[in-house]
């Protein structure tokens, strides 16, 4: 599966505050974190790196994201419901309860990440990466899925419901534990292994 890498060509360290007070969210990189509370709203960052940033102080409200990079940042409890993620690579984060409710997801990888709760309901996923990561209790509910790829992938606990995994590999990672709808199950790929778990979730009794 090909995915478009964030296009980050040069960027100025900056602080998120001077970056919230003078309304500029392009090219930079954020290493330094603040102590007071702000809300960013009604913009784009674009073509900008996050590292080592805390985002318990700043709230978005209607923020995209384009062409950017969080690397090693704590986004637990964050919402990025309704928005644009494009291009946009999570690497080491821990991302606890972190909200995408009816948004979009382009070309977008999560690696190495602690990613438990997220809620992916009503959003599109399209050419999205979960690589090492774990995604324990995870919603996928009305979801639209297309071109995927779990990579030792932590799935205890996560639901798929009314969300459509045809041509979705699994067969790489431990589905046990894992909620299925009958309407998720159509045309997902697994391995004969998988097929003992998903046939016992069913409550169907195979003779032997």
């Amino acid at each position: 599966m090909k995915r478009k890498k964030p296009k980050i060509l040069s960027c100025e360290e900056k602080s998120i505050l001077t970056a919230y007070q003078n309304k500029e969210y392009y090219n930079c990189h954020f290493k330094e974190n603040i102590d007071k509370n702000i809300e960013i709203s009604d913009t784009t960052f674009d073509s900008c790196i996050f590292t080592k940033i805390d985002f318990t102080n700043i709230k978005f409200t209607n923020v995209d994201f384009v062409d950017v990079i969080f690397e090693e940042c704590d986004l637990s409890n964050k919402k990025f419901d309704k928005q644009l993620l494009s291009r946009v690579n999570f690497k080491n984060c821990k991302m606890i309860g972190v909200s995408f409710i009816d948004s979009s997801l382009k070309d977008t990888e999560f690696t190495e990440c602690i990613t438990k709760y997220l809620n992916f309901s009503g959003a599109k996923l399209n050419n999205v990466l979960f690589q090492n990561t774990s995604l324990s209790e995870a919603s996928f509910i009305e979801t639209s899925i297309k071109n995927i790829e779990l990579d030792n992938v932590n799935l205890v606990g996560t639901e798929f419901i009314s969300s459509s995994l045809n041509g979705i590999d699994f067969s790489s990672v431990d589905i046990n534990g894992v909620m299925f709808d009958m309407y998720s199950l159509r045309g997902m790929i697994v391995d004969s292994f998988q097929c003992q778990y998903l046939v016992h979730m069913l409550g169907v009794k195979v003779k032997e």
